[in-house]
């Protein structure tokens, strides 16, 4: 085990315990998936709407991670009415509709009580169906190296054994309290990530099991924006070294954004920019705000969007101000 760990430092990921995420944004997600969980069911118009604003806003985003150049209307087309978009890859539109057969079976795994290593398999070969460079369904046969990263994947040979452990080991944290389901979420996710098990496709399978160990614990799709790529990458290294907090922390902002969307679709939600100028406040501050995880917003289609009970506590928080001087 010891020299297990002295090889590799992501071993230490299995170490990983509660508390991990920042008490404010526990606290937050959990009144938020508290209140999802005593409001439901909204009716099946509004499921089908979010559920639908999800699987586009997740699709578009998992893949521009990675370098697919279809714009997130591009994607909704492709998606939704099957239109093949001139001058943009083969390859690119494969990946767009091969996610929604993904999605579809994690959200049949997450009913079930285990995780095998072939469910893992499969996801990668729906993934990278007809991508066959990319070997789908199969473990990768030679080293990779993953480009600005310090980190080097296992050799091939010694993939099929770590898959094993990685599973046995998840299987054991799925039945025990030692994390929270975002905590293991987001450590099994950086833990796969790090055996790098596919010639290619390694973070799209690792975000879909991230997402299935939410789902099965009753938690809306969580999306890693591109606009993040960057910060997601650096927590992915310090979960290389065994430092789970770094990426624990950015899947449950994710999650909080999803149950902020979520709860808006109950309440209602205002443009960021109209709230701004409802509240006489600038809409550049109301932004660093929603960037840096300090508001309840949620970004779709490229615009910020906040609960009008959100803006309701701005306007009071104004208030109070107002008066104490």
């Amino acid at each position: 085990m010891e020299s297990m760990i002295s090889r590799y430092r992501f071993l230490l990921l299995e170490q990983a315990r509660s508390p991990l995420i920042a008490p404010a944004l526990m606290a937050r997600i959990e009144e938020g998936f508290k209140r999802i969980s005593s409001e439901r069911p909204l009716s099946r118009e509004a499921l089908a709407r979010l559920r639908n604003l999800l699987t586009i806003e997740y699709v578009y985003n998992t893949n521009a991670i990675e370098g697919n150049i279809l714009t997130l209307r591009e994607t909704r087309l492709v998606l939704e009415e099957g239109i093949t978009v001139a001058g943009k890859p083969l390859r690119d539109h494969l990946e767009a509709r091969n996610h929604l057969q993904a999605l579809r079976y994690v959200e049949d795994l997450s009913r079930a009580e285990r995780v095998e290593e072939f469910d893992l398999l499969k996801l990668h070969h729906l993934v990278m169906m007809g991508i066959w460079e990319a070997r789908p369904g199969e473990y990768r046969r030679e080293q990779v190296f993953i480009g600005g990263s310090g980190h080097v994947p296992p050799p091939p040979s010694e993939v099929p054994g770590l898959m094993r452990r990685f599973v046995d080991w998840l299987n054991g944290a799925m039945n025990s309290d030692e994390l929270h389901p975002i905590e293991l979420a987001a450590v099994a996710h950086a833990y796969l990530t790090a055996i790098h098990p596919f010639t290619d496709g390694n973070g799209r399978v690792a975000r879909l099991l991230m997402n299935l160990l939410l789902l099965r614990r009753g938690y809306p799709l969580a999306i890693i924006r591109k606009e993040r790529r960057r910060a997601y990458y650096m927590a992915l290294e310090e979960a290389d070294r065994g430092r789970a907090r770094p990426i624990t922390n950015l899947v449950a902002r994710a999650v909080d954004e999803s149950l902020t969307l979520y709860l808006g679709s109950l309440e209602g939600m205002v443009l960021l920019s109209t709230a701004a100028k409802e509240l006489g406040m600038s809409v550049d501050y109301l932004g660093q705000l929603a960037r840096k995880g300090y508001l309840k917003a949620v970004k779709l289609a490229g615009r910020w969007y906040i609960p009008e009970e959100e803006v309701g506590r701005l306007r009071s928080r104004a208030v109070r101000r107002s008066r104490e001087r």
